[in-house]
């Protein structure tokens, strides 16, 4: 394989793999430019080990791996958690742009939507938390568990009790808001 053809092939696998990269690391560090930076940081790296190795398959669990640990150094390095937490309280971060604009009630919809499924993710174990990421932008249990360092033979049984939990703290947040809705209400008439 010539030199050409194996960049070019790299460059088909870097515009296929791009959006859910970008997706995946963006959830954990919530910012479009160090989202942007962590992708272009990885792919040049995995250029480099591609370039030094062109017989090299195209491991879409290495670069997520990649990713992950990319985006941990920077979270490391340039955020703490709390000040995420008061960015997405505060609303300044925007999580998903859309085509058309939203009425100020959509947006307050979306945003006590976000809250409520942040708040049950919080529940969960990191583990937890990447496993199910993973699998969103769809990644296969082999290459979650090469990405986790997992057991593949594990790995469906943990996303179906990480799903689970998830569920069970995203039911249990509603019920906790309905109740404290009705005590509001009620304490109005």
């Amino acid at each position: 394989m010539g030199k050409e053809e194996n960049d070019s092939q790299i460059e088909a696998f870097f515009r296929a793999e791009y959006k859910n990269l970008y997706r995946y690391v963006y959830q954990f560090v919530s910012n479009v430019d160090d989202a942007m930076e962590v992708v272009q940081e990885v792919f040049l790296s995995f250029y480099q080990l591609q370039k030094d190795e062109p017989t090299c398959k195209r491991d879409r669990a290495l670069l997520f791996y990649m990713a992950r640990n990319q985006g941990i150094d920077l979270l490391r390095r340039s955020r703490t958690r709390e000040t995420y937490q008061k960015e997405v309280q505060e609303g300044k971060l925007v999580l998903l742009h859309t085509p058309h604009a939203k009425t100020p009630e959509e947006i307050l919809l979306d945003q006590e939507k976000q809250r409520i499924t942040r708040l049950a993710l919080e529940q969960l174990t990191k583990k937890e938390q990447d496993c199910l990421a993973l699998r969103r932008w769809g990644l296969s249990y082999r290459e979650v568990a090469q990405v986790l360092h997992m057991n593949p033979q594990s790995v469906g049984q943990f996303i179906t009790r990480a799903l689970r939990k998830f569920r069970g703290a995203h039911a249990e947040i509603l019920e906790k808001k309905g109740s404290i809705g009705e005590t509001q209400s009620a304490g109005r008439r």
